[in-house]
């Protein structure tokens, strides 16, 4: 493939955008139109396209003059996602991938006065970042930031319904998550897939609040029609904890493609809290997930703190690495 064939080319609304993420192996959750419309970011979708086929599309959340990529709370990964056929050699198509990446690279360089966006953990080749102006302007390149999210690998859960603590899922967890889910139901901790974004956001708010770091009732406000809307859809569900007295201590959200599942929101009461309640969340979500809807995978969505980060990987899923990618400087 030559670079010189490529063309970046605006995505319509009549587009069939969302079958070109479900297709991508970078494509996500965060890069449906129903979520970045729903995330109430501004953004903009390009199709790389050689000739009439498509090649890859680009997502990227720009900011209020669309002159800037920049990154939003809400839209974890982004950026570019292939769409080459997966039966071509894959010597050939990792080639592919380089021109297209150094093409993109180059386009959104003139269109935008600065650049960031997080890389979906399948993109992994990032020698087009590295070597952009490498000869010119070293200076000048794009800077990375290592980041890392936990995949849980839920799919054995399906085979043992009704008996999911036998399961390599439950086996694979560390000993004080099993410890929890275990003490949870000797207290008589439960779990309730719920309609319910409020309660969700009413914690969260507290608790950033605790934290001195109150959110804006904008970004509240984005919050919860991500999940009423992925809910809608029937992508999406608020898991509550209740204790033995009905409270509900502890409230999780999940969003879902086609390919996995994604931790997004979760947060506990302000008052009343069990040393088991988040434990019990997750686990109670995985079973729902596999069970319910087939779902083989979930992300836990960052792991980039030591406190939480422990917590998720707890939960014995894979580290996997990503990374935000920034280019501040453009002249």
């Amino acid at each position: 493939m030559s670079s010189s064939k490529l063309e970046l080319v605006p995505v319509r609304k009549e587009d069939a955008w969302d079958e070109m993420v479900c297709r991508s192996p970078q494509g996500t959750v965060f890069s449906d139109r129903l979520y970045l419309d729903a995330s109430g970011c501004n953004y903009h979708l390009y199709w790389v396209k050689q000739g009439s086929e498509i090649k890859a599309g680009v997502a990227l959340v720009v900011s209020n003059d669309d002159t800037r990529c920049e990154m939003d709370d809400l839209v974890i990964y982004g950026g570019l996602m292939f769409d080459l056929d997966m039966n071509r050699p894959y010597v050939k198509r990792r080639h592919d991938e380089f021109q297209i990446a150094e093409y993109v690279i180059e386009q959104v360089t003139q269109k935008y006065v600065s650049i960031e966006f997080q890389l979906a953990p399948q993109f992994l080749d990032l020698r087009p970042f590295l070597w952009h102006e490498y000869h010119e302007h070293q200076s000048r390149g794009f800077g990375f930031d290592l980041r890392y999210t936990s995949y849980v690998d839920i799919s054995s859960l399906q085979g043992f319904v009704g008996r999911e603590e036998e399961s390599p899922c439950f086996c694979n967890m560390e000993t004080v998550r099993r410890y929890s889910v275990r003490e949870a139901r000797r207290k008589g901790g439960s779990v309730a897939c719920v309609f319910d974004s409020d309660t969700i956001v009413d914690y969260y708010r507290h608790l950033m609040e605790r934290q001195g770091e109150a959110q804006s009732s904008a970004k509240l406000s984005n919050m919860k029609k991500v999940m009423d809307v992925l809910m809608e859809a029937g992508r999406g569900a608020v898991y509550h904890v209740l204790n033995s007295k009905e409270t509900v201590i502890y409230s999780v959200f999940y969003g879902w493609d086609t390919k996995r599942a994604y931790y997004l929101f979760g947060a506990g009461h302000p008052e009343i809290s069990e040393s088991w309640q988040g434990t019990l969340a997750h686990w109670e979500a995985f079973k729902d997930l596999a069970k319910r809807k087939s779902i083989r995978e979930v992300d836990m969505e960052g792991v980039n703190s030591p406190k939480r980060g422990w917590f998720k990987l707890g939960f014995g899923g894979n580290l996997s690495p990503y990374y935000h990618v920034y280019k501040r400087e453009l002249g």
